[in-house]
């Protein structure tokens, strides 16, 4: 089959499988599950990146789902505990990423030996897994298919015209040492186009203010190029192109939700700022 075709076909049953889970979902719960699926893959994926043998993450995976199930059944106005538990998880994850952050700009490697390379799958991937689920239900304590379905159509603009852009225009490199095809002129092109995504989500849903749309598309945009750089450094240190073949087209999970992984902690503690002032 045609390799364009292939990639077009698996990017539409990824598409409409994430959507109908996001639409069809009693209090979030068909969403959460294929989120954890998603993390269980991920996880797998990123254990081989870093030639992690343990099998830790996957008895952390069953915990955090567990924990995760019992927030998403509890009452949306009796979540305190939850809430301020996963608060801690948010911030503990975003300190994580801004590590990985400064790793990616002074080219540094996570060190082979230490505790956080080994919990780097809790951090990197099943917590920000588990804050997507909670996501779409932050706001007025109500469940909003229309704030996850938002955020993804931001970071599917901003990537889509980042590519488009920056194949058509682009002149000066990113970061080439990580990513030698990403350009300045692609990242300010899918900033705009995600604004502009953003923009018609704001006026097309009663979900959040045009203010908060466009401040989340800036947060997404930002991080969500940082998120795939950060996963191409993985990459590039374990010497593959792909983190899998699992999605034909598009490689693995991993390259497919780079930057949904990296702004979740991001998206989370904003959206927790917006129920905490209104």
């Amino acid at each position: 089959m045609n390799e364009t075709l292939t990639r077009s076909l698996s990017g539409l049953v990824y598409i409409l499988i994430l959507i109908s889970a996001i639409f069809y979902s009693d209090n979030g719960y068909s969403f959460a599950i294929l989120m954890f699926i998603f993390a269980g893959i991920s996880c797998w994926e990123l254990n081989k990146l870093l030639r992690i043998e343990s099998y830790r993450a996957y008895f952390q995976l069953i915990v955090l789902a567990a924990f995760t199930y019992l927030t998403l059944a509890t009452d949306l106005t009796d979540r305190n505990n939850a809430n301020a538990a996963f608060l801690i998880f948010a911030i503990t994850t975003l300190i994580t990423h801004v590590y990985l952050t400064y790793n990616l700009i002074n080219l540094k490697k996570v060190n082979e030996n230490s505790m956080l390379k080994q919990q780097l799958p809790m951090l990197y991937v099943l917590i920000p897994f588990s804050l997507l689920t909670l996501i779409p239900s932050i706001v007025n304590n109500t469940y909003n298919p229309y704030i996850i379905l938002g955020i993804l159509i931001i970071i599917w603009s901003n990537d889509t015209f980042a590519y488009l852009v920056g194949k058509n225009f682009g002149k000066r490199k990113l970061y080439e040492k990580i990513s030698p095809k990403k350009t300045i002129e692609g990242l300010v092109g899918g900033m705009v186009f995600g604004t502009i995504a953003a923009l018609i989500i704001a006026i097309s849903t009663e979900s959040l203010t045009t203010f908060h749309w466009i401040v989340l598309s800036i947060i997404i945009s930002v991080t969500g190029t940082i998120g795939d750089l950060v996963a191409s450094k993985f990459k590039r240190e374990a010497n593959i192109k792909d983190s899998s073949n699992l999605i034909p087209g598009h490689g693995g999970f991993l390259d497919r939700l780079d930057s949904l992984i990296f702004v979740s902690s991001f998206v989370y503690l904003y959206l927790q700022i917006i129920n905490y002032v209104s």
